[in-house]
């Protein structure tokens, strides 16, 4: 499985001494024993740029205005191998959204009555009803005046999140794509069902059983 932002090599690429570095990450995905199923590449799509560059700067474009979008929520799908044997197929820059979504709860209204654990009628779940989003620090050699040292600097973020046994609502279900969406707030700090595809990987397929479950740790390394 893939599991990690990795806001595409093509981007931003600061030039971290005498290595190229860039904005990348590898999502991991483990079964809920704590084994590691997969390592995936993953990619910050079009749209989830245009939110990056609003977001630097508090501003919106002229055609839409993201500001108020928080990366708070994730969905998994079906729809990211073909063939047989099956490949994985993208992401690509320009996707807007999982090829084929799996329903996360059936319950999953967007209300507080659910404390919004899950919007968009049950497909997207809350990062942080059991999972966590945090940075923390990654070493850097940069160069100085007197050469290259290593720095730690907090420049890593990480999105934590959990497929739980109960989760998704109908199974057993073939798992092999996922996405973090950046959801529109209101101005009273509620999310809407308002969102877009900020970054997404495939990975080939995982089957999920009625007592399978799976644990995704996505990193954007800045």
């Amino acid at each position: 499985m893939k599991t990690l932002i990795h806001i595409d090599e093509k981007i931003i690429a600061p030039n971290d001494a005498v290595n190229l570095k860039r904005v990348i990450g590898k999502p991991k995905i483990y079964d809920l024993d704590g084994n590691l199923i997969a390592e995936e590449e993953n990619l910050v799509v079009l749209n989830g740029r245009e939110f990056l560059a609003q977001k630097l700067v508090g501003i919106p474009n002229e055609q839409e205005d993201l500001t108020n979008y928080k990366i708070t929520y994730f969905g998994i799908g079906t729809g990211g191998t073909s063939g047989t044997p099956p490949n994985t197929v993208g992401p690509f820059d320009t996707d807007t959204e999982l090829v084929n979504r799996v329903k996360m709860s059936t319950s999953g209204i967007s209300t507080s009555t659910n404390d919004f654990l899950y919007i968009d009628a049950g497909f997207l779940k809350r990062i942080e009803s059991d999972g966590s989003i945090s940075i923390g620090m990654e070493e850097h050699t940069i160069n100085t005046i007197n050469g290259t040292e290593n720095v730690a600097k907090y420049t890593s973020i990480t999105f934590t999140m959990y497929v739980q046994k109960e989760e998704p609502a109908d199974k057993p279900v073939r798992f092999n794509e996922a996405a973090l969406y950046a959801v529109k707030y209101t101005d009273g700090g509620e999310p809407t069902d308002t969102k877009i595809l900020f970054a997404k990987f495939t990975t080939l397929d995982k089957y999920l059983d009625l007592n399978d479950g799976i644990k995704i740790e996505w990193s954007i390394l800045v």
